[in-house]
C-alpha cells in the first residue's frame, strides 16, 4: 500500500480528552488566568488549543488570537502592547490565546508574564519542551503561581497509537506494527504521523480485512513533512548537521569527531530533536534519524557513508549493530574498496539470509561489486534464497535468471534451486501463462540435465492445476529423476506427494508423509524446517490437524502454520489474526496447500462472524493472488451466498467447483462441495439428487480415506435417510477429531433434521459461543426456540443479536439484505436498527462502522 497523509491537526487529539478539560474548567470556573499547555514538539499543543477555543466558541465564550512572531522575541514592549490592543478591541474582554511562548526571549516573556495579572482576561498559551536555559526562573515561578494551572501532554501509549493510526487510515493496525509505530514515533503524535506517512510512501504497509501490516523494513521518505521541515527551518547549518548524525549517531563518541563542525549541535539538542547521553547522541525518536536519512542527496550519502566505513575499517569507531556497517557500504558506493566491500556485504548477507529481511539488500549490492565470477554467482544465487525467503518473488526470479547465466559456477543441487526459485516466483506472481508453456514445451531447455527438466515441468503442472498430469508424469519418470541429485530428488518427492494428494493417489501421498526421510535435503538443517512444514500444510489442507500438528511439533511455528492450526483447534481470535498475517505478507505464495487453505479458513471465519463483505474480499483476493485450487474456495463462496439469502448462485458455486475439480481430475476438497449439495437438495425436497450426493460421498470417502471424507459421508448418510447408525458414528468421529468448528457444524445439522435433542443444540450453541461465531449462534438461537429449548442469558443473548446487528451494518449490507441474513422483514430491521442508534447513541450506519471498527462499541 502506498499513499500519502494530509497531516490534520485532528490527528494529533486522540487521548486528550483529560488535557482538554483540565484547560477548559479553570477558564470556564476562573480558577485561573493562565493556563500553559506544555509538551514536547509534535505532541499536539497547537491541536488542543484550537479544540479548546473552539469549546469556549461553543459555550458562546469569546477568544482571539494574538500572535507570537520570530521577529517579536527580542521586543517585550510590543508583544505586549499588542496584547492590550488587541483586548481594547472588544467590549467585553475574551480569552486570549497565545501559542509558542518559548519562541520569546528571557525578558521578553518576563514582561508578558508580568502584564497577565493586570488584564482583565484570562490566557491560554502553550509552550514547547525542554524549557529553555534561559526560561528556567520563568518556569519556576509559574509553577508556584497560584494563579497558573500547568498542563503538560503526555506521549501517547501504544493503544493509543493504535486509535491515531485508525483515525489516519480508517483500518486497524496489526499489535506488531502498534508496536514497531510506538517504538519508532515514541508515541509523539506528530512523529506517529511522519512514521505512517514514511510507510505509505515506501510501500511498507500492506492491508487485508481491513487491517494494516508492516510488510518492509521501513527505511523513511525524503519527503518534506511538517516534523522534517521544522528542523530544515532551523538554519543550513542545524540541518546539514541534523542529517549527517542521522547517519553517523550509531557510531557514539567517534561521531562527533567524523562530523567536523560541532557547532550546531547544542541547537539540536535545546530543540530537543537530538539528546547527549553517556554513549553520545541519539536522535529523540528513531522516526526522525530516518526521515532524516532519506533527506540526503547522493553526495551527502556517499561522503558520509564513507566516513563511517573508513572509521570502522582503521578502527577509529565501532557500532555493535551488525546491520551498521553493511548499510554504510551501500551509502559508500564507489568511495569503498570494492573487492573488501564485495567481501564482507556477502559475509554479512550470507548470515542473515533466512532471518533478516535486511540481506537482500545487502546481497545485492554484493552482486554488483563482485569482482570475480565465483563471488558474483554466489551473491546472486544468495540474493535469490533470500529475496524468496522473505517473500519478493520479483526479485528473486531477476536474481535467479541472472545467476543461471553463470551455469558453471554451481553445483547441480544449486541449478535445480534456482530453478524451482524462478517457478515458485512465477506462480507467486501469477504467472500461469508462463507455467504453461514451461508445461508444454519450453521445459526441455531448462537447465540441469534430464531428471531436472522432468521435475520442472511436473512443478510447472502442479501450479496450474495440471495435478493429475504431474502425478503420471513423476510416475513414469521416477526411475529417471530417482537417480539425480539431492534437490532433484527432494522436489521430485514433494511435488508428488502434492499431486497424489490432490488427485486422490492416498498410498502415494502416505509412503511421503509417513516417511520424510525419502527426501535427501531433509537431512539438511537449512532445508528440514521448510520440508516439514510443506508435508504439515498437506495434512492441514485434507483436515487432519492432530497429525500436522505433530509432524510441526518441536520446531518454530510461522503464521500460517500457527493460523491453520489455531483454527482447526477453535482458537479463532489467534487464527484470525496469524491468517492476517501469513496471506498480507505473501508468506504462502508459491506453497499451494497452506496459500489456499489459509484463504479457506480466513473467509470462513470471517463469514461466521458476520463479516460478510470481508469474507468475499479475501475470496476474490485469494483468486487473483494465486488462483490454484479454487474449488477449495467455492466452499466458504457458497456460504456466503447463502447466508445472503441467494440460494441458486450458491448452489451454481458448488456445481462450478465440482467441474472444475472433475475437469482436473482433483479429488480432494470435492467432499465439502458435495456435502453441502446435499443439505440444499434435502432442503428442497430433491432426495433423488440427496441421495447422488450420499453415494458420490461414499466413493470420495473411500478414496481419501481421511477423517473429514468420512465425517461429510456420514453427515449425509444420517440425514438423508436417517440412519442411526450414521448418527452415532459421525458424532463419535467429530468428537474425536476434536475441531470444534465441525463439531458445531455438525451437530446444528443433525438437530436441523430431527436427530438431536436439547442437549445437542446446546453443546452447538456453547461451541460456537467460543469462536464468536455470531451467524450460526443466532441459527442455533433459531433452532432452539422452535424446539422449545431455553436459550440461556437473556440480556447477553440480546447483546449478542445487537452486536450482530452492528456487524451487518458495519458491513455495508441494505435493510433488504439484513433482513434476509436474520431471517425477517425490512420493517422489523429498521425498528431494530432505531433501538440500537437510540441505545449506543450512534447517529449514523457510519459512525456505527467507525465504532466497530476501532472497538469503541464490541
Amino acid at each position: 500500500m502506498t499513499g500519502t497523509l494530509s497531516h490534520p491537526d485532528a490527528s494529533n487529539l486522540i487521548a486528550r480528552d483529560d488535557a482538554h478539560t483540565s484547560v477548559v474548567w479553570p477558564l470556564l470556573s476562573g480558577t485561573a488566568r493562565l493556563v500553559l499547555v506544555t509538551g514536547a514538539a509534535g505532541i499536539g499543543r497547537t491541536a488542543l488549543l484550537n479544540e479548546v477555543r473552539d469549546t469556549l466558541e461553543h459555550q458562546r465564550v469569546r477568544t482571539a488570537d494574538v500572535p507570537l512572531l520570530r521577529a517579536d522575541r527580542n521586543r517585550p514592549q510590543a508583544v505586549v502592547a499588542r496584547v492590550r490592543e488587541e483586548l481594547d478591541r472588544w467590549s467585553r474582554p475574551p480569552v486570549l490565546f497565545l501559542d509558542d511562548l518559548q519562541r520569546l526571549n528571557h525578558d521578553v516573556l518576563r514582561a508578558l508574564l508580568d502584564a497577565l495579572p493586570y488584564l482583565a482576561t484570562c490566557v491560554v498559551a502553550s509552550y514547547r519542551t525542554p524549557v529553555r536555559l534561559e526560561h528556567t526562573d520563568l518556569a519556576d515561578a509559574l509553577e508556584t503561581s497560584p494563579l497558573t494551572e500547568i498542563v503538560p501532554l503526555s506521549p501517547l501509549n501504544r493503544s493509543e497509537v493504535s486509535l491515531m493510526f485508525t483515525s489516519l487510515l480508517n483500518v486497524s493496525a496489526d499489535p506488531e506494527l502498534v508496536r514497531r509505530l510506538h517504538q519508532d514515533s515514541r508515541g509523539v503524535p506528530g512523529l506517529v504521523d511522519l512514521a505512517v506517512d514514511g510507510y505509505l510512501r515506501g510501500g511498507a504497509l500492506r492491508i487485508i480485512d481491513r487491517t494494516a501490516y508492516l510488510v518492509e523494513e521501513p527505511r523513511g521518505t525524503g519527503h518534506r513533512h511538517p516534523a522534517v521541515e521544522r528542523i530544515r527551518l532551523l538554519g543550513e547549518a542545524a540541518w546539514r548537521t541534523a542529517k549527517a548524525m542521522a547517519i553517523l549517531h550509531p557510531l557514539g563518541p567517534a561521531a562527533e569527531e567524523l562530523l567536523g563542525d560541532t557547532g550546531a549541535l547544542p541547537e539540536l539538542e535545546a530543540e530537543g530533536i537530538l539528546g547527549r547521553h553517556d554513549d553520545g547522541w541519539r536522535f529523540r525518536a528513531p522516526v526522525l534519524a530516518n526521515a532524516l536519512a532519506a533527506s540526503l542527496g547522493p553526495y551527502e550519502r556517499h561522503d558520509l557513508g564513507w566516513r563511517a566505513v573508513s572509521a570502522i575499517w582503521d578502527g577509529r569507531a565501532f557500532c555493535a549493530n551488525p546491520g551498521y556497517l553493511p548499510d554504510r557500504l551501500i551509502d559508500a558506493g564507489g568511495f569503498a574498496d570494492a573487492e573488501k566491500a564485495a567481501t564482507q556485504l556477502l559475509a554479512a548477507g550470507r548470515a542473515a539470509v533466512l532471518h533478516d529481511p535486511a540481506a537482500r539488500r545487502w546481497l545485492r549490492a554484493a552482486a554488483d561489486r563482485a569482482t570475480n565470477p565465483a563471488q558474483q554467482a554466489e551473491a546472486l544465487f544468495m540474493h535469490a534464497v533470500a529475496c524468496a525467503s522473505h517473500n519478493d518473488f520479483v526479485s528473486a526470479m531477476a536474481s535467479a535468471d541472472a545467476a543461471l547465466e553463470l551455469p558453471d559456477e554451481f553445483t547441480p543441487d544449486q541449478t535445480q534451486e534456482l530453478h524451482l526459485i524462478r517457478l515458485v516466483g512465477m506462480c507467486a506472481a501469477g504467472d500461469r501463462a508462463g507455467l504453461r508453456k514451461v508445461a508444454d514445451g519450453s521445459w526441455r531447455s531448462l537447465p540441469g540435465g534430464t531428471a531436472a527438466r522432468f521435475i520442472g515441468r511436473a512443478v510447472a503442472m502442479c501450479y496450474t492445476d495440471r495435478w493429475d498430469e504431474a502425478a503420471k508424469l513423476l510416475a513414469s519418470t521416477r526411475n529417471t529423476w530417482r537417480l539425480g541429485n539431492a534437490a532433484t530428488v527432494t522436489f521430485g518427492e514433494i511435488f508428488g506427494m502434492s499431486a497424489a494428494l490432490m488427485t486422490g493417489r492416498m498410498a502415494e501421498f502416505e509412503r511421503v508423509v509417513s516417511d520424510p526421510g525419502l527426501c535427501p535435503l531433509y537431512a539438511v538443517e537449512r532445508h528440514r524446517p521448510a520440508l516439514q512444514a510443506a508435508m504439515a500444510r498437506c495434512l492441514l489442507l485434507l483436515g487432519e490437524a492432530k497429525r500436522g500438528a505433530r509432524m510441526l511439533a518441536g520446531q518454530p511455528l510461522t503464521a500460517a502454520d500457527l493460523a491453520l492450526l489455531g483454527g482447526a483447534e477453535g482458537r479463532w481470535e489467534d487464527a484470525l489474526g496469524h491468517a492476517r498475517k501469513a496471506l498480507v505478507t505473501g508468506s504462502t505464495l508459491g506453497q499451494v496447500a497452506a496459500h489456499t487453505a489459509l484463504a479457506r479458513d480466513l473467509a470462513t471465519m470471517l463469514v461466521t462472524r458476520a463479516k460478510l463483505t470481508r469474507a468475499r474480499e479475501v475470496i476474490a483476493d485469494a483468486r487473483v493472488g494465486q488462483n490454484v485450487l479454487p474449488h477449495v474456495l467455492d466452499v466458504p463462496e457458497s456460504d456466503l451466498e447463502l447466508v445472503l439469502g441467494a440460494r441458486d448462485k450458491s448452489r451454481q458455486v458448488l456445481q462450478r467447483g465440482l467441474a472444475f475439480a472433475a475437469h482436473h481430475a482433483i479429488v480432494i476438497g470435492t467432499d465439502e462441495l458435495e456435502l453441502r449439495l446435499a443439505m440444499m437438495s434435502l432442503e428442497d425436497d430433491d432426495r433423488e439428487d440427496a441421495e447422488f450426493r450420499v453415494e458420490r460421498l461414499a466413493d470420495i470417502a473411500e478414496t481419501m480415506d481421511t477423517g473429514r471424507a468420512h465425517r461429510n459421508h456420514l453427515l449425509a448418510r444420517a440425514v438423508t435417510w436417517h440412519d442411526k447408525s450414521a448418527v452415532a458414528e459421525v458424532r463419535r468421529l467429530v468428537a474425536e477429531r476434536g475441531q470444534p468448528h465441525e463439531i458445531a457444524l455438525t451437530l446444528t445439522a443433525l438437530a436441523s433434521h430431527g436427530l438431536g435433542d436439547a442437549q445437542t443444540l446446546r453443546e452447538a450453541y456453547e461451541l460456537f459461543g467460543t469462536m464468536d461465531a455470531l451467524l450460526p449462534r443466532a441459527v442455533v438461537r433459531h433452532l432452539m426456540r422452535e424446539h422449545g429449548v431455553a436459550v440461556p442469558g437473556r440480556a447477553a443473548t440480546t447483546a449478542e443479536q445487537e452486536r450482530l446487528l452492528a456487524s451487518l451494518v458495519a458491513e455495508g449490507l441494505t435493510n433488504r439484505e439484513l433482513a434476509g441474513v436474520l431471517r425477517t422483514t425490512e420493517k422489523s430491521v429498521e425498528a431494530k436498527l432505531t433501538r440500537l442508534f437510540q441505545r449506543t447513541g450512534y447517529r449514523s450506519r457510519v459512525e456505527l462502522a467507525t465504532a466497530m471498527l476501532t472497538g469503541e462499541y464490541r
